[in-house]
Order: structure tokens, then C-alpha cells, then sequence
């Protein structure tokens, strides 16, 4: 009966420690910008073919930073969404050495760089 109580308990343990995964150190930043990048590319050439969450998450969050940048920027009501997109993506994409950072800040970055607000 010991025998197989610590026969079960091992391959539990076993089992437990293959299903928790492991690969905490592999799994990417899904706030970096190196993540979420490719969805805004895609959403400026209307390929929908790669991911429409992710190019949809983009048109979203830059959207969403666009009207509601909390005075980090003040961007003409004539911008497109497109035109904001092509704003963070050029930005985001100058900075190659800063992908691993969040997103949004480096959105926010872009968006206030472009159209910073007069005091």
C-alpha cells in the first residue's frame, strides 16, 4: 500500500509539474510593443489574413489613446485613426531597442511627439 501511495503521489507530482508549464522565462510580454506591432502593421495594409484580433486590438488602443491621451497630447479632430496608427508605428518602429517596452507608453510617446500640445 506505501509503495503505491508513493507511486501515485510522484506521478502527480510529476504530472502537476509538466502541466504548470515551465516556460515562465520563454512567454512574451503580450503589452510590449514587440507583441502587439505586427497587429498595427497589418491593420495599415488591411491584412487580415495574420491575426484580426490583434489588428483590431491595435485599432482599438490607439483609438482609445487618440481621444483619451489624458493631456499627454493634443492631436487635430481632423486625424484618422489610420493616420495615428501610421504615427505609433513609424515611432515604435525608429526605436527597435525599445520593443520590449509597454505599448500603450510608447503610443502615448509617439502620439505626444507628434502632436505635442501648445501651453
Amino acid at each position: 500500500m506505501f509503495r503505491s501511495r508513493l507511486s501515485l503521489s510522484g506521478f502527480v507530482l510529476i504530472a502537476a509539474l509538466m502541466l504548470s508549464g515551465g516556460t515562465a522565462s520563454a512567454e512574451m510580454d503580450t503589452n510590449s510593443a514587440n507583441h502587439e506591432i505586427s497587429g498595427c502593421r497589418d491593420f495599415l495594409i488591411h491584412e487580415s489574413t495574420h491575426d484580426m484580433f490583434s489588428t483590431g486590438w491595435c485599432a482599438g488602443t490607439v483609438n482609445t489613446l487618440k481621444y483619451m491621451g489624458g493631456g499627454n497630447h493634443c492631436s487635430p479632430s481632423a486625424v484618422t485613426l489610420r493616420q495615428a496608427v501610421l504615427v505609433v508605428v513609424r515611432y515604435i518602429d525608429a526605436r527597435p531597442e525599445r520593443m520590449h517596452e509597454n505599448f500603450k507608453e510608447l503610443a502615448l510617446e509617439a502620439m505626444k511627439a507628434a502632436w505635442p500640445c501648445r501651453r
